[in-house]
């Protein structure tokens, strides 16, 4: 009989928790048993999710910080540990972008989406790692996006942010397997979110997400409890001699 609580005792940070992916994927690990702190950007976002949590009859912490900035994104992790006692479990979910034409865009928005999708996740594990490497390892998932392996056209800087997570997923992998910390990635095709809607509802690029969901073997786009559950096992033992890889989760859509 498996385990209902494989998670139970330890401690998990998410980012950009407040809503979509990552919301999902800290009720998963609540309900799995890990305590879990939420960072994002907005506090009624994540009092919402922090009381779901705690509801599920773990600790639910929320912290409101810009991870973009080191210091503060140092800061917000520090209070997590403090907070809960420790740290075994980051799953580095913040991002954004739009969907937009390179020539069309400026720098300000280039480093918004470098900032928002490489940097949090570069800032954050510097951070979770410095406490696992010192209390017996833990497990890393960082969300990526199909856009990082295959590129995706209007979505340029952003494919490249997120190939940045993807390497730097496995070169960390290789380097902290020796402090039992393992280190895994996520790439979502299309996904139910608000970074979705907020693309759809701009009539110059409707059209393209339309056909791309058709493109979609299994002719749909995924719930955020779909990548969840995939976060989750890369959290879970039963994804313990698992490191340095890429999960994609399309409906099929990508198969690299």
């Amino acid at each position: 009989m498996s385990d209902p609580a494989p998670l139970a005792g330890r401690r998990a940070v998410v980012t950009g928790g407040g809503r979509g992916i990552g919301r999902a994927t800290a009720l998963r690990l609540a309900a799995l048993g890990a305590d879990v702190a939420v960072i994002a950007r907005t506090q009624s976002e994540l009092d919402e999710v922090a009381a779901a949590v705690s509801a599920l009859g773990v600790r639910g912490l929320a912290v409101r910080a810009d991870l973009t900035a080191f210091d503060a994104c140092r800061a917000a992790l520090e209070r997590a540990v403090r907070d809960l006692g420790g740290l075994e479990i980051l799953v580095n979910n913040a991002g954004w972008t739009l969907t937009s034409g390179f020539l069309e865009e400026d720098e300000a928005y280039w480093r918004r989406v470098v900032d928002e999708n490489l940097w949090t996740a570069v800032f954050c594990t510097r951070v979770a790692l410095e406490w696992m490497a010192g209390h017996g390892g833990g497990a890393i998932v960082n969300v990526a996006s199909d856009a990082g392996r295959v590129g995706t056209a209007g979505e340029a800087v952003y494919s490249a942010a997120k190939g940045g997570v993807i390497a730097l997923t496995r070169s960390l992998a290789r380097e902290m397997a020796r402090h039992q910390i393992r280190v895994n990635c996520v790439c979502p095709g299309p996904t139910d979110t608000a970074v979705l809607h907020e693309n759809q509802r701009d009539p110059a690029h409707a059209g393209k997400i339309e056909r791309m969901i058709k493109l979609i073997p299994l002719r749909r786009v995924a719930q955020p409890e779909e990548i969840a559950d995939a976060v989750a096992f890369f959290c879970t033992d039963a994804s313990r001699y698992i490191t340095g890889q890429v999960l994609s989760i399309s409906g099929g859509l990508t198969m690299v």
